[in-house]
């Protein structure tokens, strides 16, 4: 008995106490969690390694969930917009084995509200309402929730037709606020007689804040307009990047204001791949002109422009297919790892997502997906600290 109090003992110690973890200063524990919190996820896996209570101090489930966090899956979306998520840290589901539910179902939102997931930032996942207008209460057109920590709340409906929405969009930074964002691509109707694309018909942006808790519409630029696709869009250091129509990367804040257009590394809109970010960093990923088995990876440099970071040959990666198989279209970028020197290919045509690392230039096999010809996958890091905007209300 006196053994077991022992051990409950030291366990608490670990998780509250001070510890030689503090590297003889005698600081706190609570306050080193603290401090260690602000710092990136790759300095605290370096942080593990300096010393057997460093290592056991970072490790206790109770400061665990309070420090940073690294990817632990993708939201991934088909052809149809169905959407499924995908993890890179459990075992994958097989038959006759039970799995744990997971918080990706939703269960603990009210079944009435719940609809599809639609787009997740930094923790936070944005899906679509299904709540129908009661009497004089407004609709709410989305629900944003946290699945580490089951708390949700609603964004109401704005007067603008559901025909002229393109896509929303989550735009959600901790270390900046605790306010999150939604965004929407607006499109004036088709002139039918006309020829359109998806650039011409765009018209705008519309931002809600949790901060105001209402809508604001911003007119479109006359220098650039949007890609709607998962890919051609990211939201880094509290700016909203997309691959426009024009060859650029256009940076949008949320007030609607465009903070600046940068000229990307030319290429055919078909090749272009993806825009990204890692470690404070934003990524252009471009298939070559004439090598489809070439990928290319750019990174933007302070002072604007891009530099080439890497270059990756997809060609045998996913071992060998028929010939008639053979194309390196068929290989793309899903998403870069937002933490290390990492990127994700994905095949297509087999299903297969492979993380490649680009400082020893090898890739292993992670998952096994439903094979599909248009795809897109958007990263998931958890977040266990509580949001303010996270009421669990309407």
């Amino acid at each position: 008995m006196e053994k077991a109090l022992d051990s409950k003992k030291q366990c608490s110690t670990a998780a509250t106490g001070t510890t030689a973890a503090g590297g003889g200063s005698g600081l706190p524990d609570d306050l080193i969690v603290d401090i260690l919190s602000r710092t990136p996820v790759k300095s605290i896996c370096r942080f593990k390694c300096v010393s057997p209570a460093w290592r056991d101090l970072i490790s206790h489930p109770d400061n665990r969930k309070k420090l940073p966090q690294t990817l632990t899956g993708f939201l991934y979306f088909d052809e149809f917009d169905s959407c499924q998520f995908i993890s890179v840290v459990q075992p994958p589901r097989s038959n006759g084995r039970l799995q744990p539910p997971s918080p990706f179902d939703f269960a603990f939102l009210p079944s009435k509200t719940r609809g599809g997931a639609v787009d997740c930032c930094n923790g936070l996942v944005l899906l679509n309402s299904l709540t129908s207008r009661s009497g004089s209460e407004p609709r709410a057109s989305y629900i944003v929730c946290n699945p580490a920590t089951e708390k949700w709340t609603t964004v109401p409906e704005s007067s603008t037709e559901d025909e002229k929405i393109r896509t929303a969009i989550l735009c959600f930074d901790p270390a900046v606020s605790e306010h999150f964002h939604v965004v929407r691509l607006l499109d004036t109707e088709p002139d039918e007689e006309d020829w359109f694309s998806e650039q011409s018909l765009f018209e705008g942006f519309e931002i809600y804040s949790s901060e105001t808790g209402s809508w604001a519409f911003h007119p479109r630029s006359n220098e650039w307009s949007p890609f709607a696709h998962r890919s051609r869009r990211t939201y880094s250091n509290s700016l909203l990047h997309f691959i426009t129509g024009h060859s650029t990367v256009a940076s949008l804040d949320m007030k609607g204001r465009t903070c600046r257009v940068i000229s990307v590394p030319r290429s055919q809109d078909i090749h272009v791949q993806l825009i990204g970010h890692s470690q404070g960093c934003l990524f252009y990923v471009k298939r070559d002109d004439r090598n489809t088995y070439k990928i290319s990876i750019y990174l933007l440099e302070e002072h604007g422009g891009w530099t080439l970071k890497h270059c990756v040959n997809t060609s045998g990666l996913f071992g060998n297919t028929r010939d008639y198989f053979q194309s390196g279209s068929l290989v793309g970028v899903a998403a870069i790892h937002p933490h290390c020197n990492s990127v994700f290919l994905f095949h297509s045509l087999q299903g297969r997502m492979m993380i490649y690392n680009m400082d020893n230039q090898s890739g292993r096999v992670v998952r096994h997906v439903t094979a599909e010809c248009l795809w897109s996958f958007v990263p998931y890091v958890p977040r266990y600290l509580e949001t303010p905007a996270l009421k669990n209300s309407n």
